[in-house]
């Protein structure tokens, strides 16, 4: 007997969690569109953001067991479609998709690739959703900082020499990622500890500066928010309004906003990634 309970609480144990997140999800009114929205860390090491986090090599047998981890529990959501922070209405993450299912493409490091078409291959979705508007914080679009305009240049990844220029959420966020699983990390990155001071940092930028242009980085948040609010546009263009469950993959910076978007819509509900964390 006692043979047979053993194993059987981890059977019991991941009922009680799926029954949890489905309790969760039952909240969402009739009619409404389930979206649940997970921050992503870079995987891939591009350097573009403001304030950049130095990734481990996401390929080695260590991390992708840990990705598997994440897998196991975004895969109890039952998404009907993915939603990643690749460009709308282009093919190469589309393409690239095809391409793996069919087995002609090996995945590379980058989050939609790790998560996104493992999680849609998991699924037998056919196919993926890239729902991103691509621009910089000065307003300029990809077709605009192409050779030979160069993009802005980012903050480097954190190192001990530069630390102290970088704010305390961000040195936490590096040292969370290097003594982290990729669970644990992402279920730091998508608690309130993290999304805040993330999102406080945009807002830090309306305070007074000794610029010449009156609303110079007022502009740029203004910017950062146009992103998001067009992200949220690319959503509405590609979901069933009648007959969807939506997993957005995105950058973590995006949390705050997008979730303050989708919970405000009279058409979707904003389901907790958290629980689903867990």
């Amino acid at each position: 007997m006692r043979r047979f309970l053993s194993r059987m609480l981890p059977i019991f144990a991941f009922l009680a969690c799926a029954h949890a997140a489905s309790q969760k999800d039952n909240s969402c009114k009739p009619g409404m569109t389930q979206v649940m929205i997970l921050g992503t860390y870079h995987m891939n090491n591009p350097g573009q953001d403001k304030y950049n986090l130095k990734a481990d090599d996401v390929l080695t047998a260590q991390k992708q067991k840990e990705i598997d981890e994440v897998l196991d529990r975004l895969q109890r959501f039952r998404p009907s479609k993915i939603a990643v922070e690749g460009q709308y209405n282009q093919s190469i993450w589309t393409s690239r998709y095809a391409d793996y299912i069919a087995g002609k493409h090996e995945l590379g490091r980058n989050e939609i690739e790790q998560i996104g078409f493992k999680l849609a291959k998991r699924l037998n979705h056919s196919t993926i959703y890239p729902v991103d508007y691509q621009m910089w914080m000065d307003g300029r679009v990809p077709a605009e900082i192409a050779p030979p305009v160069k993009p802005p240049k980012p903050a480097p990844a954190s190192s001990s020499a530069d630390n102290q220029a970088r704010p305390d959420w961000v040195v936490q966020g590096d040292e969370v990622l290097k003594k982290s699983t990729v669970l644990e990390y992402l279920r730091f990155a998508n608690s309130e500890e993290a999304k805040r001071p993330d999102h406080a940092s945009y807002l830090d930028m309306l305070l007074p500066d000794e610029t010449d242009a009156p609303y110079g980085q007022a502009d740029e948040v203004t910017n950062w928010y146009k992103r998001n609010i067009r992200i949220l546009t690319n959503i509405n263009r590609v979901a069933d309004l009648s007959n969807d469950r939506i997993l957005l993959l995105i950058g973590s910076g995006h949390l705050t906003i997008l979730s303050d978007l989708v919970r405000q819509t009279n058409y979707y509900c904003l389901v907790d990634v958290e629980d689903y964390l867990k």
